[in-house]
């Protein structure tokens, strides 16, 4: 139910358009949200007849027409709701590199060492890029109240990679130290 809730955020700071939305999660939710296009675009009708978004359609001449989304008062009244009085749960850790290392035992170190080099450098791209947008987006400023939410996920973004890169590293240096032929 959550993707409705970010839907609604997102909207909530502006009307837009169902690509908008989704390429928004591919950008800058990924930390903390995933969904695919046809999700993204399910929900939103589900929230139009449910009368907490609209949308009117901008006429374009030689490209499709678009559909440009509009939170509802009864949207924002459904978001607001959900923030103070529906209690977040804990996070869960879906992550498939963590289901690979769990099994290295079944390769060899020299492999296991370059999937984490892999996982490393991706991680350091994560922290390059999404540094790269905060500082575009923000200019080193500190923002108004109305952006804080992507500061603060943006940061979250950063660290949580920052984390990755450096758990990558330990990683790599703990199965470097382990001697060859190690029974548990």
């Amino acid at each position: 139910m959550s993707i409705r809730y970010a839907l609604l955020g997102l909207l909530a700071k502006q009307p837009q358009t169902g690509y908008d939305l989704f390429h928004t999660f591919k950008t800058q939710q990924i930390y903390y949200w995933s969904s695919t296009h046809s999700q993204v675009y399910k929900e939103l009708g589900k929230m139009e007849e449910e009368h907490l978004t609209t949308h009117d359609i901008v006429y374009q001449e030689g490209s499709p027409n678009k559909k440009v989304y509009t939170i509802t008062p009864d949207g924002e009244r459904h978001l607001i709701e959900w923030m103070i009085h529906t209690k977040s749960k804990p996070a869960k850790i879906k992550d498939e590199f963590l289901i690979k290392t769990s099994a290295f035992h079944v390769i060899s170190k020299e492999e296991a060492i370059s999937l984490l080099h892999r996982m490393k450098a991706h991680n350091e791209m994560v922290v390059t890029g999404t540094g790269q947008w905060k500082e575009q987006t923000f200019q080193g400023k500190k923002p108004g109240y109305e952006q804080v939410g992507e500061y603060l996920t943006a940061e979250y973004g950063i660290r949580y990679a920052q984390m990755y890169v450096d758990w990558c590293d330990w990683a790599i240096k703990e199965i470097q130290s382990l001697p060859e032929n190690t029974e548990s």
